[in-house]
């Protein structure tokens, strides 16, 4: 009987021992192997095997990547200081896990006091608008930087981000200031510019609408000399006795009352006193003469000036004739 229950002892022992020697790894672990207290081995993800007794498991450092976010206040070129909170993802080099358990007691602590040296460095090159404007460029340096010194200790740097920048409120109401005065400044550039502009094409716009005003007056003159050079010349041939003058005289006065008659026609018409003394015909002639005279000599075309000038020669006669 006691040979039975040795025996049976002696086998659970023994099983005990053996499932005590057999462990599994999950996947993204590793657990650190020693041997009477001195490392021996990683064992990777699966089942595994370590003699019992003999062999413990130091530690189950994880080969997932990790995140670390590391605030910091640091100083620009321009003095300005500004807090800053930069994100590392880091994870341990699965072949080198042994060195990432037994060199750094906290390896979070030296990434920190790695990343501020560095960052301090960079941020003090720079002012403040680049430090907004070239975050990458800090991230970056951090990455090169850290990559070399943490593969030492048996880390890998994967990714280092400058997550949030934030200065001081005054600085920043400061800056929005500023930025406020020179978008003033643009929009009043911009709007002179845009008053000349409009400026200049006005004046350009009055100036040829005042030469094509005067083109017509001209062309007006000239076409008015010549009706009144037809009217005269056909008047000549209806009355072959009368003087060049008295046919003038008959155009000009027959131009007059039609011209008062258009004018008290019209929608805004208004009262008009036309002289009527006894030589008020004589003086209306006379004047519309001369103003039509005057009209011809202005004008710049040859045609308008050889009209003109054969209507003035024509008169060398007797008197204009009374009403």
């Amino acid at each position: 009987m006691f040979g039975t229950v040795g025996l049976i002892f002696f086998v659970f022992i023994a099983l005990i021992i053996f499932f005590s020697g057999v462990f599994v790894v999950g996947q993204q672990d590793a657990f650190i192997i020693q041997r009477f207290g001195k490392f021996n081995r990683v064992a990777r993800a699966g089942l595994n095997f370590k003699i019992p007794i003999l062999e413990t498991i130091a530690g189950k450092p994880s080969l997932r990547i990790r995140e670390l976010d590391i605030p910091g206040q640091f100083k620009t070129s321009d003095n300005v200081f500004v807090t800053m909170i930069l994100r590392v993802q880091y994870s341990v080099i699965p072949e080198r896990a042994s060195d990432a358990f037994y060199k750094l007691q906290s390896p979070e602590q030296q990434i920190t006091a790695f990343v501020l040296n560095v960052v301090r460095g960079e941020v003090a090159k720079m002012q403040l608008r680049d430090v907004f404007e070239h975050q990458d460029t800090i991230g970056t340096a951090v990455n090169q930087q850290l990559s070399v010194s943490m593969a030492e200790f048996g880390f890998l740097i994967r990714n280092a981000l400058v997550n949030e920048v934030r200065p001081a409120e005054e600085v920043v109401r400061a800056m929005n200031a500023v930025q406020a005065a020179e978008n003033e400044k643009t929009a009043a550039k911009l709007q002179g510019e845009a008053q000349k502009f409009r400026t200049v094409l006005h004046a350009e716009a009055e100036a040829e609408a005042k030469r094509l005003q005067g083109e017509g007056i001209a062309a007006q003159r000239e076409a008015i000399v010549k009706g009144l050079s037809l009217s005269v010349d056909s008047l000549r041939g209806a009355m072959p006795a009368a003087d060049p003058q008295t046919l003038m005289n008959l155009v000009l006065i027959n131009q007059y009352f039609d011209a008062m008659r258009d004018i008290s026609s019209g929608e805004k018409a208004k009262v008009i006193f036309v002289p009527s003394g006894p030589g008020a015909y004589r003086d209306i002639s006379d004047q519309l003469y001369q103003s039509f005279v005057n009209a011809a000599e202005t004008a710049n075309t040859p045609a308008s000036s050889t009209s003109a000038k054969s209507a003035a020669k024509s008169v060398t006669g007797p008197p204009p004739m009374q009403a």
